[in-house]
């Protein structure tokens, strides 16, 4: 899998989507007249947007099929998912096929999405032509001299579990052990509902880090 950015970054694009400009000069106004029931009313909402999380699950439709993900449904284009999602901003091409063209990596840069309640550091949206295609969900933590078990691990056991209820028994599952006790790859795969659902834990592998990615998309 290669990838590769045209220009800009997250960074960039985060600084140029601003959720609080209305409350800069005219909020400066308000304040000086607002009771104090405005003010709890105010911290309550900002925690809900700007501290907050945003959930996220697939959307199922009739007979069980899984019509998309969040707002955005299978094959819709980069255009609808942008009125969806108007802090959607692109990223970069990534080559899944060497025969085919590159497909783009889109993000959005609102609060950090969650699935089943497990904080996920970035969620790209992936499109394939003009065509949403895929969700792809990953968290990476560090392991210290005193982690008994780091986030990405036990997001491992929570997304794990909330899949099974969701969707069944997995097609595919496998875990690999580089000793008795010490794992390295856990994965799991479905196909249901029209999708292919793909949940993978990385250990170390040299460095004082591990990784969960899930991914979903047809």
């Amino acid at each position: 899998m290669l990838r590769f950015q045209l220009s800009g970054g997250c960074g960039k694009h985060g600084e140029s989507f601003g959720r609080g400009t209305a409350g800069d000069g005219a909020g400066a106004a308000m304040n000086a007249r607002m009771p104090m029931s405005g003010y709890f009313l105010i911290a309550l909402f900002s925690g809900v947007f700007f501290t907050g999380t945003c959930p996220a699950e697939a959307i199922i439709g009739k007979g069980g099929a899984i019509e998309g993900f969040g707002k955005l449904t299978w094959g819709i284009s980069v255009g609808q998912a942008e009125k969806a999602y108007p802090d959607l901003h692109f990223s970069a091409y990534e080559i899944e096929n060497r025969r085919e063209e590159p497909v783009k990596i889109y993000y959005r840069s609102a609060s950090p999405e969650k699935i089943d309640g497990v904080v996920f550091d970035s969620v790209e949206y992936v499109f394939k032509g003009d065509g949403f295609h895929k969700v792809r969900a990953s968290l990476q933590s560090r392991i210290g001299p005193r982690t008994m078990i780091t986030r990405a691990e036990a997001s491992w056991n929570q997304m794990a579990d909330y899949l099974r209820r969701k969707y069944g028994a997995p097609e595919e599952h496998r875990t690999d052990y580089v000793t008795e006790y010490l794992v390295v790859v856990k994965d799991m795969r479905w196909e249901t509902g029209g999708v292919s659902i793909h949940l993978n834990y990385r250990g170390l592998e040299g460095e004082n880090e591990d990784q969960l990615i899930f991914e979903m998309g047809k």
